[in-house]
């Protein structure tokens, strides 16, 4: 009888001690999954604030932009949602031609200063990732004259554009991000991103522009800031 009672207790005794194992470790692990949670959601939620903070001041930046060249009588489109100021064509070229006209080096005589104030400012200082200058056609295809397509037509206006930009404010150049790297880059894109669709002339007239495209500085981790797409 003892022999058997006693060897029943230190089944209870094992049973039992095996038991709060197993319940302190699945309450270590519900405390790692609340600290983990908790830390994900202030992370997002510092994220979006800064992505949402970022977007207001690129809308500011495009805003004082268009406020200051209407200011000298130079009308130019903006697009808030994607943060681009729009140069139309008439402004800078003559059609099919990449130099800029006179009616253009008087835009950028404007523009350029515009840009340095308000990229310099401390509030907008490192807020900026990058602003392509952006070449854009039609879809006519080019027909003898000194560019074979409208890939080298879009291309060559963006580099003129800038090099514009930065004759009339040398300073641009020297502007960087908070990685350290130039803000300015340029692009042609042809007659692969129109903003009209259809082959009448409004439509053509509005394809062929330039583009300065306000792409923010994304949310930054604990080691500074993130490259958007994991990009080196």
């Amino acid at each position: 009888m003892r022999l058997g009672r006693k060897r029943y207790i230190e089944n209870s005794s094992g049973e039992t001690d095996y038991s709060l194992s197993i319940s302190d470790l699945m309450s270590a692990l519900l405390a790692i999954f609340v600290l983990a949670l908790t830390y994900y959601i202030l992370s997002y939620s510092q994220a979006r604030a800064q992505l949402v903070e970022n977007q207001d001041k690129r809308s500011e930046i495009l805003q004082m932009l268009q406020a200051e060249l209407k200011a000298q009588g130079i009308n130019v489109e903006v697009d808030y949602k994607h943060g681009i100021l729009r140069l139309p064509e008439g402004i800078l070229f003559a059609k099919g031609d990449a130099e800029l006209n006179e009616s253009g080096k008087q835009v950028i005589a404007i523009l350029a200063p515009a840009l340095l104030r308000v990229l310099e400012q401390p509030t907008y200082a490192t807020s900026v990732e990058t602003i392509f200058i952006e070449g854009h056609t039609d879809s006519d295809p080019i027909r003898g004259g000194k560019y074979k397509s409208n890939w080298e037509l879009s291309t060559q206006r963006a580099i003129n554009t800038w090099r514009q930009m930065r004759e009339t404010e040398p300073k641009l150049e020297t502007l960087v991000n908070a990685l350290d790297e130039p803000v300015f880059s340029v692009s042609g894109y042809a007659d692969r991103r129109p903003v009209a669709l259809g082959d009448s002339e409004e439509a053509k007239a509005k394809n062929r522009r330039i583009d300065l495209r306000f792409s923010m500085t994304p949310p930054r981790s604990e080691n500074g800031p993130e490259r958007q797409g994991g990009e080196p």
